[in-house]
């Protein structure tokens, strides 16, 4: 028996096609080469039907965007939840990285989109206002995790979020070129000393081995 979806309902699961339309079609052609109608006839939808919930093609990208920060908010916090006490800066990192090999090209798409953004003021504050949520929500992590560990961060919370997302996509570029140039694992090791800089434990240590 077919369930009857309200109309609500019904224009939830379309705007979920479109996106997803739009993702695959972005991935593939890049977001200056795609267009709107590629879109809605990778969704099956006609022109109308998409610009009555998307007004531009830059609305369509930044609804994504918006979307994975979203999800990336909610797996990171899981993950460093489920970690507990074991949750580090490092283990940011590497959720991180896991995060950008689940999503192959989704960095270079969003780096294009930068760009474009970057030559429009309008479009770059409507981008600028999407990143600020991803710093927030690093932020909040990363200053939990200093509370709960007894830790004077060596840099304030929010920079240190800044650092962890250019390096992150500092990576993902440098690795477009050369897949092999830089081992996470040593950027994890850097971002680990920085952080015991600042920590009672590493304070503690280094007195001992002075005295």
């Amino acid at each position: 028996m077919n369930v009857r979806l309200s109309r609500a309902e019904q224009n939830d699961r379309n705007r979920a096609l479109l996106l997803s339309a739009a993702l695959r079609v972005f991935l593939s052609r890049g977001y200056h080469a795609a267009s709107l109608e590629q879109i809605a006839d990778e969704a099956g939808f006609s022109k109308g039907a998409m610009y009555s919930r998307f007004e531009s093609k830059a609305d369509m990208f930044l609804a994504l965007l918006r979307d994975r920060i979203a999800a990336r908010t909610a797996e990171n916090a899981a993950a460093v939840a489920k970690l507990a006490s074991s949750g580090t800066v490092a283990g940011l990192v590497e959720l991180a990285w896991q995060a950008e090999r689940a999503a192959p090209g989704w960095r270079l798409l969003v780096t294009e989109f930068r760009v474009v953004a970057a030559r429009d003021p309008v479009l770059n504050q409507r981008y600028a206002a999407a990143h600020a949520t991803t710093v927030d929500a690093v932020t909040s992590i990363l200053s939990a995790m200093a509370e709960r560990d007894g830790i004077s961060l060596a840099v304030p919370a929010r920079r240190l979020a800044e650092l962890l997302l250019a390096i992150e996509t500092g990576i993902a570029l440098e690795q477009l070129a050369s897949p092999d140039a830089i081992d996470i694992r040593e950027i994890a090791a850097v971002l680990r000393q920085l952080v015991e800089i600042a920590s009672p434990a590493a304070t503690v240590s280094r007195e001992v081995r002075q005295s």
